[in-house]
């Protein structure tokens, strides 16, 4: 796989052009001429693919698009291209399993095939907004859920009455407090050497994130930083900056790349081979060794409807089938915590996920913009059900969320708020209060069956 410094040296020295010509003159065509190509298309047939031939093809596909595209550098105006050589040189010395965390808390994480009966990891946790008086409890709740292999930290939005602002000070101490307050409560809770998956939440900046992931404030190199790309196949010198810092400490990196339904990628084919060519980004330009997809769409800023769900599978099984990285996939459902529309729709986004190949991630409720808007109860039914559905095939994935879809789909354009964990979760005995213990025993226990 060719180094960095090379990667370095074209965003430098590649073509010229500005973002709007990246964008309209070569991203929109070379998906155009792609999806003609490979003739891709999605028959609606199944919510869940359970084609390999196709998910094989988006595969090529994917490569094809990316050698064509290529990584525009908004600070430079430049081009990175790769050959279609040097994709597939980096996709066969592509990092296949990962070391996360310390001590009796260490684990491996590593990549599995769709219809596997191999256990799901289970990563926990939630990156959505909360007030800083939160943090340390909710990393302990968070920590007390043994089947989560490895967490993702909330980011703190206030710091006393102040707000955090990107790139100011406050964003620094914000970062800094929450990875302090989580290491604690992980402590509390005997599991010291969990790894945070989502270094740092708080911080956006390359200087920030830097700062407040030093090791004298709680960052390890066992952890994952997720460097994010700019929508659609675009990166910052910030997020270069990161990845020249972490590939130095021998940190693991995170790519944090998905696309979004009906933007320049289209309908559900393009974002399909676009999330696919995402990873081959993440590992040749961040020098990802784990992935994050996020899908939503566009209207309803959620992943629980057929038109994201479809990209998703069949995107997860590509890279499962031909990648074989480490990969996990996180949803957000339009209903908030606390409600029973939640809970079917996290049903239809983690049977989804299991089923096509990927890691476990709790699905976000409130579209994940409402601050203090989740509860540890998300995560143990996450992790619950990896664990109930361990060697459950698309086939079977695809009968059940049938019969849910239908439960929530007509209410996703005015789905119910929810609400936040102070009304529905006591923080200070671990457990969910008696209305929402309830709730979730009568809609999970009950309802979902």
């Amino acid at each position: 796989m060719i180094s960095f410094i090379d990667v370095l040296e074209r965003a430098v020295s590649g073509p010229m052009m500005t973002q709007k010509e990246f964008d309209m003159k070569v991203f929109i065509p070379a998906m155009r001429k792609i999806l003609e190509k490979y003739k891709i298309k999605w028959e609606r047939k199944e919510v869940i693919n359970t084609n390999d031939d196709l998910a094989d093809k988006i595969f090529e596909a994917a490569i094809d698009f990316y050698s064509e595209v290529g990584t525009y550098v908004i600070d430079t105006e430049r081009v990175i291209k790769f050959t279609r050589e040097e994709i597939l040189e980096a996709v066969e010395d592509a990092p296949k399993k990962i070391y996360v965390g310390e001590g009796p808390d260490r684990c491996i994480m590593e990549g599995r095939l769709p219809d596997s009966d191999k256990l799901a990891h289970c990563h926990s946790g939630s990156s959505v907004n909360i007030t800083e008086d939160l943090g340390m409890r909710l990393a302990e709740a968070y920590a007390r859920n043994t089947k989560a292999k490895t967490l993702s930290i909330p980011t703190v939005n206030t710091l006393g009455p102040l707000k955090v602002h990107s790139g100011a000070p406050t964003e620094i101490f914000a970062g800094i407090r929450a990875l302090q307050n989580a290491r604690e409560g992980c402590r509390r809770a005997g599991r010291p050497g969990i790894a945070f998956l989502n270094m740092v939440p708080a911080c956006a900046k390359d200087v920030t994130t830097i700062a407040a992931t030093a090791p004298q404030f709680g960052g390890r190199p066992s952890d994952g930083w997720l460097v994010a790309s700019v929508a659609e196949m675009k990166i910052d010198y910030s997020s270069l900056n990161k990845v020249a810092y972490l590939t130095a400490w021998g940190a693991n990196i995170g790519n944090e790349g998905s696309g979004l339904l009906g933007g320049y990628a289209g309908g559900p084919e393009g974002l399909a081979v676009l999330n696919t060519a995402y990873a081959l980004f993440g590992i040749l330009v961040v020098r990802a060794t784990y992935h994050l997809t996020y899908p939503i769409h566009m209207n309803y800023v959620c992943s629980s409807v057929p038109e994201v769900l479809w990209p998703l599978s069949v995107c997860i099984q590509a890279v499962a089938r031909n990648i074989k990285v480490p990969y996990i996939s996180l949803t957000y459902t339009a209903a908030g915590a606390a409600t029973e529309m939640y809970f079917n729709e996290a049903l239809v986004c983690l049977l989804t996920i299991i089923s096509s190949g990927s890691s476990v991630h709790n699905p976000h409720p409130a579209k994940g913009k409402e601050t203090n808007s989740f509860t540890p109860v998300e995560m143990e039914f996450a992790t619950q059900l990896a664990y109930a559905c361990k060697g459950l095939t698309r086939k079977e994935a695809n009968e059940i969320i049938d019969k849910v879809i239908p439960r929530y789909l007509d209410k996703i354009s005015k789905p119910p708020k929810g609400e936040t964990i102070s009304q529905c979760y006591d923080l200070e005995y671990f457990k969910p209060k008696p209305h929402f213990e309830k709730l979730y025993y009568e809609t999970v226990v009950g309802g979902l069956r």
